[in-house]
C-alpha cells in the first residue's frame, strides 16, 4: 500500500484450492481495512489502489500448468502457501519468475508446517544449508492475534503432547519432526475413464476452527477414488448446502449422525443428506474397514493428502504404538469413513439398530 505498483503471485500447488483459502483471506483482509478492491474471478486476480494512485495486483495461480507460470511477467513478489505440497523443482520454476528486473526488492515467501517427511528439500535448502539470501521466521499459535481462536486452538494442540510428540512439535512448537505410524498409505492417481458402479459423497461439519470438509467418492467393485470437493471454515449450514448444490451433489452424502439438526437442514435444501451409522468402537472399526479396501486419492486433493500424511496411531507412555488414531486434522478422513463404511455396509448387511 505504501509503495504501490506491486504485482504479487500467490500460489498453491493446485489452483482450485486457492479459492477456498488464500483468496478468501485477502478479500477479508482488504474489507476489514476498508480498502476498496475488485476481484476478477475469471482471471483469478484482485486489484486495488495505493494512496499514491498506483495499482497493485494479486495474482492467484497453481502449478497445474507450469508453462503458464513461466510466462507471467513483472512479478515483484511471490507467496507460496503450503510449501510442503511443492517439490524442489516446483520451487525453482516458481522462484525464476522473480529474475526479471524491476523496481524495489524481490522476495519469495514460503509458509508451511515443518513436517520432515513431506518436504525434506525445504529443511535441506533453508535450514541445514543456511542460505545467505534467506531468513527463517517461526510462528506458533501464540502469535495469533485473535484471543478466542488462540486459546481454543492452543488447547487442542496441547493435547497432542500426550498422544504424539512429533505432531506436537510440528503444530504446537513449529519445530521440524518426522511422523511415524501412518495409518493409511493411499496413492495419488488421476480419475480413470471408466463406468463406475456408483458415486456418493461424505461430509464433516465444521465452523470456526475446524473446517467443513466434503469428498466425492467414485466406486468400482471394492476400489474407490476419493476427490476432495470442499475444505473451508466459517460456513453456516445454509452456505454449506448451497456450495454442495453448486458442486452438483445429487447423490447421497453421509455426515456424522451426532448432527441430526444440521443433516435435516441440508435435506430441506434438497440434498440427500444421511446420517452415518455408529456402533461400539466405530472409529477403529471404520479404519479397519477402509484398510481392507483399495483406495486412491485423486490428484488435486491437497488437503486430503496432508491429512493422510499426518494421520497416525497413538503411542502410550512407553512410546509403543497402540491401535487408536490421533484425532487431529482428520476432517476429510472422517468424511470418507462416514460415507464408505455406512454406504457399503448398508448394501451388504441386514438392518441393525445401534444404540
Amino acid at each position: 500500500m505504501k509503495e504501490g505498483g506491486h504485482r504479487f503471485l500467490i500460489m498453491r500447488k493446485i489452483r482450485r484450492t486457492l479459492r477456498e483459502s488464500v483468496v478468501r483471506i485477502f478479500q477479508n483482509l482488504l474489507s476489514e481495512n476498508k480498502i476498496a478492491f475488485e476481484y476478477l474471478a475469471s482471471d483469478r486476480k484482485i486489484l486495488f489502489l495505493s494512496p499514491n494512485g498506483k495499482l497493485n495486483e494479486l495474482l492467484f495461480e497453481g502449478l497445474d500448468d507450469p508453462e503458464k507460470i513461466k510466462s507471467i511477467k513483472g512479478i515483484t513478489g511471490i507467496w507460496i502457501e503450503e510449501a510442503t505440497e511443492f517439490s524442489r523443482d516446483d520451487f525453482i520454476v516458481t522462484d525464476l519468475c522473480l529474475r526479471e528486473p524491476g523496481p524495489g526488492y524481490h522476495q519469495t515467501i514460503l509458509t508451511f508446517n515443518p513436517d520432515e517427511a513431506r518436504a525434506p528439500w525445504l529443511k535441506e535448502m533453508f535450514f541445514s544449508g543456511k542460505r545467505k539470501d534467506a531468513v527463517v521466521h517461526v510462528s506458533t499459535i501464540e502469535d495469533n492475534p485473535i484471543r478466542k481462536v488462540r486459546e481454543a486452538y492452543r488447547e487442542q494442540l496441547e493435547k497432542l503432547r500426550t498422544v504424539d510428540e512429533s505432531l506436537w512439535k510440528i503444530y504446537r512448537l513449529g519445530e521440524w519432526a518426522r511422523l511415524a505410524g501412518q495409518i493409511f498409505s493411499w496413492d495419488v492417481a488421476e480419475l480413470p475413464q471408466m463406468a463406475f458402479d456408483e458415486i456418493f459423497w461424505g461430509g464433516d461439519f465444521g465452523y470456526s476452527i475446524d473446517p467443513a470438509a466434503v469428498v466425492k467418492i467414485y466406486r468400482r467393485a471394492d476400489e474407490f477414488w476419493i476427490e476432495e470437493k470442499l475444505y473451508q471454515t466459517g460456513l453456516t449450514n445454509q452456505q454449506l448446502g448451497q456450495l454442495l448444490l453448486e458442486q452438483g451433489c445429487r447423490q447421497p452424502i453421509y455426515f456424522d449422525s451426532a448432527e441430526p439438526k444440521s443433516i435435516q437442514e441440508l435435506c430441506l435444501m434438497g440434498l440427500d443428506a444421511r446420517p452415518s451409522e455408529k456402533g461400539p468402537d466405530s472409529v477403529r472399526s471404520g479404519i479397519d474397514f477402509l484398510r481392507s479396501k483399495k483406495i486412491h486419492i485423486l490428484s488435486g486433493s491437497t488437503n486430503l493428502q496432508k491429512e493422510i500424511s499426518g494421520y497416525v496411531w497413538r503411542k502410550d507412555r512407553s512410546g509403543m504404538t497402540i491401535n487408536e488414531p490421533v484425532q487431529f486434522n482428520d476432517h476429510l478422513i472422517s468424511a470418507i469413513r462416514y460415507a464408505i463404511t455406512t454406504h457399503c455396509r448398508q448394501q451388504t448387511m441386514p438392518d441393525v439398530a445401534f444404540i
